[in-house]
């Protein structure tokens, strides 16, 4: 019962914060330009903050923990040893230069962007549906995170809190449009920082420090303790088994950084700053990014302390690495970690849905039945509501079975095809033909990797990845070149 108390009151209080942020700043939501991008005055700490909130998802604060509890030191490839390798060059490079494009181009949403940069609405369109499709994939991991950390830590159905969550993002969201979101993002960001920290330390004190943990995977299995497992041979684990999978996740993480629109919206809102705050952001989101390294730590520790065991826990299995050791420390501190992933899952949920329903409004509905903006505005805070909910009825009716799997299957296709498509389009010329090549290859690449790497097993996951950025590569420079060429 006091796992249950402590779980409802952290959770409780942290989303009462979220609301209170949405309905403070409806004055400045009330135009549809202004739902969907701010007032753009945004500074370094609030935005830095923000940003941290949507790229720390369920993946990176309960999935994550849950490959490495499998694998051992082999599984932090692709559980987020690179994160910050992906998100500072966003932030550094990418990011003042995504903040003076929408600025200069008027762009409200991140498809509309893409388009303004080729000049052509049916690249924002195309652009849009795919990461819509794509985004929908991954919003599912979110809520499955947060149920299973309230399922293990409070041993109660987690249908009721996961509800009530989602239609509290959806209230703040759709009264608070994208200001409200973006100070709701920065209150979750630091929220699980913290706990996330404490938590490994905890964990890491827990098992007797360093040593203590390596020799404890080591008297179950030595082979825990290698940064390669050559022993694995299944084609969708080869993340964890060689240097193909290991380049691959690299690869993985420095392109979703700056294609996965929800990050790249961020800056969207954030006022023109010079080096100095800059250089403040850049370290805010250093220290606030750094989670998944604890949380690498809190899924290895969980592997020392109880073994084999949480195989066998009904439908958590594994990802009920995190909430396991949250409960073996300390009552209180499990109930902040419930807390904790719902606000990590919530915050890249409301960035993706904010996304969802914008673009889907502005960039093709719009374009197709020209709808004045008080139309748009009230249609975009329906469609909140509706992709708030879609991907809780795909948790609810058919939960993925390992949520690191689902959610990296869908980031290697966003990563991929707008890594080209978005970040490089910032330091050259490009041409429209090769915008929608890369996202045509790329998207039939992400279904086709569904099926080869995940159902039928036959391709090797850093095989696919590799195969997808290359050829989105190729796609976006060939048909970039012949477009010019022929003047299309």
């Amino acid at each position: 019962m006091g796992d249950l108390i402590y779980a409802t009151t952290f959770t409780a209080v942290l989303l009462v914060a979220c609301l209170t942020a949405g309905v403070l700043s409806k004055k400045k939501s009330e135009v549809f330009s202004d739902w969907l991008a701010g007032s753009r005055n945004f500074g370094p700490v609030l935005t830095g903050l923000a940003l941290t909130a949507t790229w720390l998802s369920g993946w990176a604060c309960l999935g994550s923990m849950g490959i490495v509890y499998t694998f051992g030191w082999s599984g932090i490839w692709l559980a987020g040893v690179w994160t910050l390798i992906g998100i500072i060059p966003t932030v550094t490079i990418f990011g003042p230069k995504l903040r003076n494009r929408f600025e200069e181009l008027k762009a409200t949403t991140v498809p509309q962007l893409v388009g303004a940069i080729y000049n052509s609405k049916n690249v924002a369109m195309i652009c849009s549906l795919i990461y819509i499709a794509l985004l929908i994939v991954y919003s599912v991991g979110q809520y499955k995170a947060a149920a299973t950390a309230w399922y293990v830590v409070t041993g109660t159905s987690w249908h009721i809190s996961i509800l009530i969550s989602a239609f509290i993002m959806a209230f703040y969201m759709t009264v608070g449009g994208y200001t409200g979101t973006q100070w709701a993002l920065a209150i979750q960001g630091v929220f699980l920082t913290v706990v996330c920290f404490l938590l490994a330390f905890l964990a890491l004190i827990h098992t007797g420090g360093p040593v203590g943990l390596n020799e404890a995977l080591a008297s179950q299995d030595p082979k825990l303790l290698l940064p390669l497992r050559s022993d694995i041979t299944k084609p969708n684990l080869q993340f964890a088994a060689d240097l193909i999978g290991l380049t691959a996740t690299l690869g993985l993480f420095v392109t979703m950084a700056v294609g996965f629109p929800h990050n790249v919206a961020r800056f969207m809102g954030l006022k023109k700053i010079n080096k100095r705050e800059l250089a403040i952001m850049t370290l805010v989101v250093f220290i606030t990014a750094a989670s998944p390294w604890a949380n690498l730590i809190t899924g290895l520790s969980a592997r020392a302390m109880f073994g084999t065991e949480l195989f066998n826990i009904p439908a958590a299995k594994q990802d009920a690495a995190g909430p396991m050791v949250a409960l073996a420390i300390n009552p209180a501190l499990a109930g902040a970690y419930v807390a904790a992933v719902f606000a990590a899952a919530l915050s890249t949920l409301a960035g993706m849905v904010l996304v969802m329903a914008g673009s889907l409004t502005r960039d093709v509905i719009q374009n197709i039945s020209k709808i004045s903006d008080e139309s748009s505005l009230k249609l975009a805070k329906i469609l909140t509501v509706f992709f708030s909910l879609i991907p809780l009825i795909w948790v609810v009716t058919n939960p993925p079975e390992l949520l690191a799997y689902l959610m990296a299957g869908a980031a290697v296709g966003m990563g991929c095809i707008f890594f080209y498509v978005l970040a490089l389009s910032l330091f050259w010329k490009p041409h429209k033909l090769g915008a929608i090549a890369c996202m045509v290859y790329g998207f039939i690449m992400t279904i086709l990797g569904g099926y080869y790497v995940y159902t039928a097993a036959e391709w090797g996951w850093g095989n696919w990845w590799w195969a997808t950025f290359i050829g989105c590569g190729i796609a976006y420079f060939a048909f970039s070149f012949i477009g010019k060429r022929l003047n299309i």
